[in-house]
C-alpha cells in the first residue's frame, strides 16, 4: 500500500499513539524497585550481625521489596535497621535508589542520553517535563542540567556541613566514616527520603545538624523549578525586566511552605509541650517543634519519638503529611499547590465569584478540576488503605506485638497509611511488626503516593474520552 492510499487514522488509533508520560514514569519506578529488591536480596547485602541473629543467609524477599519500594519512592519506612542490618553494599543500593527516586527515573536516563550525545525523543521530553512539573519550560535539556546541578550542589553543601559536625563535633567519627555518613544523610534529606544510618534518627543530634537537615528537606520539598527561579532572580537590579520575577508557582509554593511551617511550629509547641517534648529545655523544645513542622513535608526524620506523641500531635502530623511537599519536588502528598487551589476555590465559591484568583492571576478551570480530583482520589485511596491495614493487622493479632504508644490502634494504622501515601516515613514504631498483608498494603500505598493518584488514574484511563452527546443540565442540592 502506498503512502497516498493509506487510510487516515481514526480517533482511537490516534489515542493509542499518544504519549502516556505517567505510564512511562510508573513503569520506570517499578523497574527500579524490582531491580533494587533483587540487589537487596543478595546475601552480601545484609550485615554479618543480622545473619547471625536471624540465622539467615539473605533478606526475605518481602522485606527486600519493602525496602526497595521505600527507598525508590523516597519514603523512609523501614522493616530493617538501615545502619545495622545492611552491609555497606546494601546501604549503597539504598542510597542509589533514594537518589534515583528523588530525581526521577526518566530525568536520570534522559541526562545520560544527553551525555552521550543522543537526541531526546518527544516521548522522553514530555515524560521528563511532566515528572518535574516543568511543562512550560522551553528546553528540556536545560531543565535537566539545572535540576541535576542544583541537586548535587545543594547535597554537596549539606554534606560538607554535616561532615564537619560528624567528624569534628560530638559524634567524632573517623574521616572516612564521617564523610560517608554526611553524604548519605545529605542525599536522604534533600530527596526527602528519611533513611538514616542511626536507629535513633536525629534524636539527640546537635542543633546545627538538625537545622542543616531541615534546610535540605525544605529545599528538596519546594521543587527544582522554584529553587531555580529563586537562584535566577537578580535582586540588586533596579530594572524589573533585568531583575526577573517570581512565577505564580514559586509564589504559591513559598507562601504555602512558610505558612505551614509557622502554623506547624506553633501548634506542635502547644500540643506537645507536656507530651513528646516534656522534660526538655526551652531551646530544645523550640528546635524540636520546628523540626516536627518540617519533617511531615515528606522527610521522615525525627527528633522525638512519635510513639510518645499525643493523639493531637499525631493528627496534626497526619494532616501535614497529607498535604506533603510541592509539585515537581522530591516529596509526596497531594502537594501544597493543590491545597492552596482548593482553599482559593472554596473562598471564591463562598464569595460568589466566577473565577479562582491567586496573586492577581486567574487559575484555569482545568487546574481547579485537577486539584479537586487529586484531593478526592487521594482521600478515597488512603481511607480504603487504612481500613485494609486495620483489618489485616487486627485479624492476625499483630497489634498486640506493637510497641506501647499513647494513641490507640485506629490512630496508629491511619498514621502509618498517611505516612506511606505522603512518602513521609514517620511511624509510631509499628512498621517492623506488620504482617505480610500489612507490608503489601504499605508497599502499594507508597508506590501510589509517589506516582500520584491522578497519574495513576490517567494510566488506567489511557486517553481522554469526550462524550458524543451532551445532555440537558439539572442541578442537585449540595450540603
Amino acid at each position: 500500500m502506498s503512502f497516498f492510499s493509506r487510510k487516515r487514522e481514526g480517533p482511537e488509533q490516534e489515542a493509542k499513539r499518544r504519549i502516556n508520560a505517567p505510564k512511562v514514569v510508573a513503569v520506570s519506578f517499578l523497574a527500579a524497585i524490582f531491580l533494587g529488591s533483587l540487589l537487596l536480596k543478595l546475601p552480601f547485602a545484609t550485615s554479618s550481625e543480622w545473619k547471625s541473629e536471624e540465622n539467615r543467609s539473605s533478606l526475605p524477599y518481602i522485606d527486600a521489596l519493602f525496602t526497595a519500594t521505600s527507598a525508590t519512592c523516597v519514603t523512609g519506612l523501614i522493616v530493617k535497621d538501615t545502619g545495622r542490618d545492611f552491609s555497606l553494599f546494601g546501604q549503597l543500593v539504598i542510597l542509589f535508589l533514594i537518589q534515583v527516586g528523588g530525581l526521577g527515573i526518566m530525568t536520570m536516563s534522559t541526562f545520560f542520553l544527553l551525555l552521550f550525545g543522543r537526541k531526546i525523543s518527544l516521548r522522553d521530553s514530555v515524560t521528563v517535563r511532566t515528572s518535574l512539573g516543568g511543562k512550560n519550560v522551553r528546553s528540556t535539556a536545560e531543565l535537566i542540567k539545572h535540576a541535576l546541578l542544583l541537586t548535587f550542589s545543594i547535597e554537596l553543601v549539606g554534606a560538607a556541613i554535616l561532615f564537619w559536625r560528624f567528624h569534628c563535633g560530638t559524634d567524632a567519627l573517623a574521616l572516612g566514616k564521617g564523610a560517608y555518613h554526611a553524604i548519605f544523610h545529605s542525599v536522604s534529606a534533600f530527596c526527602n527520603a528519611g533513611f538514616s544510618l542511626y536507629n535513633t534518627s536525629l534524636r539527640g543530634k546537635e542543633w546545627l545538624v538538625v537545622i542543616t537537615m531541615a534546610v535540605l528537606v525544605i529545599c528538596g520539598g519546594c521543587g527544582f523549578l522554584v529553587v531555580y527561579n529563586i537562584l535566577n532572580l537578580r535582586f540588586w537590579k533596579k530594572d524589573r525586566l533585568a531583575r526577573g520575577r517570581l512565577s505564580l508557582q514559586s509564589r504559591v509554593v513559598l507562601w504555602a511552605t512558610g505558612i505551614l511551617l509557622a502554623v506547624g511550629f506553633v501548634s506542635f509547641l502547644i500540643v506537645e509541650w507536656n507530651g513528646g517534648m516534656s522534660g526538655q529545655r526551652l531551646p530544645r523544645r523550640l528546635l524540636n517543634s520546628f523540626f516536627c513542622a518540617v519533617t511531615p513535608r515528606t522527610a521522615g526524620f525525627n527528633t522525638i519519638k512519635y510513639n510518645g506523641m499525643s493523639s493531637s500531635g499525631l493528627l496534626l502530623t497526619t494532616f501535614l503529611m497529607f498535604i506533603g511537599a510541592s509539585p515537581g519536588s522530591t516529596g509526596g502528598g497531594i502537594k501544597t499547590c493543590t491545597f492552596v487551589v482548593l482553599l482559593a476555590t472554596s473562598y471564591a465559591i463562598i464569595r460568589g465569584e466566577r473565577s479562582v484568583v491567586l496573586f492577581k492571576r486567574t487559575i484555569p478551570n482545568r487546574v481547579v478540576q485537577e486539584a479537586i480530583a487529586v484531593a478526592l482520589i487521594s482521600l478515597i485511596f488512603v481511607s480504603a488503605a487504612a481500613v485494609a491495614l486495620s483489618v489485616s493487622e487486627r485479624g492476625v493479632g499483630g497489634a498486640g506485638e506493637w510497641p506501647e504508644c499513647q494513641s490507640g490502634f485506629a490512630t496508629r494504622t491511619v498514621f502509618e497509611v498517611f505516612s506511606a501515601f505522603g512518602t513521609v516515613g514517620l511511624t509510631t514504631g509499628i512498621t517492623p511488626y506488620l504482617s505480610l498483608a500489612g507490608k503489601i498494603i504499605i508497599i502499594v500505598t507508597m508506590f501510589v503516593g509517589r506516582i500520584g493518584p491522578l497519574a495513576l488514574a490517567l494510566i488506567v484511563a489511557g486517553r481522554e474520552i469526550r462524550p458524543s452527546v451532551e445532555y440537558a443540565e439539572e442541578a442537585v442540592m449540595i450540603g
